[in-house]
């Protein structure tokens, strides 16, 4: 049974006899995903007489640029979608309006619902800014068939360190059938290799999850870039020996390549993006999907994930309250179980337990990431998001590819990520 909570037996006081509350939506889901969102638009005008949603899409990129000016010109959107890797410089530039526990709890949207690292991904200086309704991860495909072949059991996919270093070590199989734990093996003439890593920045996403397995940041509680820890330079270094010393991944490979040597069976393990799950589905692959195993450290789980929240943008003075109410019922609505469940038909993850656990995901392969999906961290907390990652995303590459040590690559990323940092704090003052 629905709860009727404070806010919206207020609403249904207030609006009784009102004027129709017409509401701006601003968002960037302008693919396959459009139609499903227009759906859910569709479904709560049609549910909510007196109060309309307007939507426009658009390219993400157009509203990081068009926002600031926008919200400074008392024209912003009612209700404004923005992603992970830009909600705290627009917070921080204060075009975000914050959602006050008072309105967060009269609307029946709880924190505790959601997936504790997702929603706090909206979080800023003790407040929260917005409410999640799109995920995805960081995950690790692996060909079960190779497995099988090698003596491993693909229901049992590695969670550790030592049992992924393992399954990488049998699945690098050279050309007569020698593992790389054998005498005699050829790294040279291989063919299968055990795991996939790759230059790009999503290959880096490893790295990132790697230093947070085991302890470390990207930041430092000043929210200067620190990927240089020594939890960092250990975790980044067992990826690289993967290449240099276990001879297990390719050196010198692009995302394209490795993601073309897993479709063909040639690689046992190919951690990326959950959106190629659509692609391994269409070529029927006997693949699984797991969360990425603890390879960096033992002192947590943890993957990346990317995200959209939803957020009430900064407005002129004398913004009329009924709108802000009446934004607060469509983010609650848009938010619940039942519209997120209808969401992830675009390929998002759940974003609260109560989704996850839907019978309809019970052999679906993307489940197998669902018992972790409270440790998917995204790449937020400080407004230099950019100005951090393009200097993590080149030390991870010059690393891998063996430019540079580990320690001399990630010492460089951090020096010139807080020289773009010292520049960027200039705009916040």
């Amino acid at each position: 049974m629905r709860r009727i909570t404070p806010l919206l037996a207020l609403l249904a006081l207030g609006t009784a006899g009102a004027q129709k509350v017409s509401l701006t939506f601003l968002h960037g889901f302008t693919g396959p995903d459009r139609p499903v969102m227009e759906g859910l638009i569709k479904k709560f005008n049609d549910t909510h007489p007196k109060i309309e949603v307007r939507a426009q899409a658009q390219p993400w990129a157009t509203t990081w640029q068009q926002l600031p000016a926008l919200v400074a010109s008392g024209r912003a959107p009612d209700v404004a979608v923005i992603n992970e890797d830009q909600i705290t410089g627009f917070i921080a530039r204060g075009a975000v309006s914050p959602l006050t526990p008072a309105e967060l709890s009269g609307a029946g949207i709880s924190k505790s619902k959601f997936f504790g690292p997702l929603f706090a991904t909206a979080d800023y200086k003790g407040q929260s800014y917005g409410v999640p309704i799109s995920s995805v991860a960081y995950v690790m495909f692996y060909n079960k068939d190779l497995m099988k072949k090698v003596g491993l059991d693909p229901a049992k996919p590695p969670r550790t360190r030592a049992e992924f270093l393992r399954a990488a070590q049998l699945c690098t199989v050279d050309k007569a059938g020698k593992n790389s734990t054998q005498a005699g093996f050829d790294s040279k003439n291989l063919n299968t290799w055990g795991v996939s890593l790759y230059n790009n920045w999503v290959g880096s996403r490893a790295a990132y999850a790697a230093i947070l397995q085991n302890g470390g940041a990207l930041t430092d509680k000043n929210q200067n870039a620190a990927f240089n820890s020594p939890q960092a330079v250990s975790a980044v270094q067992f990826l690289v020996d993967l290449v240099q010393k276990q001879h297990v991944a390719r050196p010198n490979s692009t995302e394209e390549a490795e993601l073309a040597a897993f479709s063909q069976g040639k690689v046992c393990m190919f951690p990326s993006g959950q959106w190629y799950l659509d692609r391994f589905e269409t070529q029927k692959m006997n693949f699984g999907v797991t969360f990425l195993p603890r390879v960096g450290g033992s002192v947590r789980d943890a993957a990346w994930g990317g995200s959209s929240h939803l957020t009430l943008l900064k407005q002129r003075p004398g913004y009329s309250a009924d709108k802000r109410r009446a934004a607060l019922e469509f983010v609650a609505w848009l938010s619940q179980p039942a519209q997120n469940l209808s969401w992830t038909a675009t390929g998002s993850l759940p974003t609260q337990a109560a989704v996850a656990s839907n019978p309809q995901f019970a052999k679906a392969p993307i489940s197998g990431i669902f018992d972790r999906l409270g440790s998917v961290y995204a790449t937020s907390g400080y407004p230099w998001v950019g100005q951090v990652m393009g200097p993590f995303d080149a030390a991870w590459e010059a690393a891998y590819l063996g430019k540079k040590t580990v320690t001399q690559a990630l010492n460089d990323g951090v020096s010139e990520a807080n020289k773009q940092i010292e520049q960027a704090r200039k705009n916040f003052q």
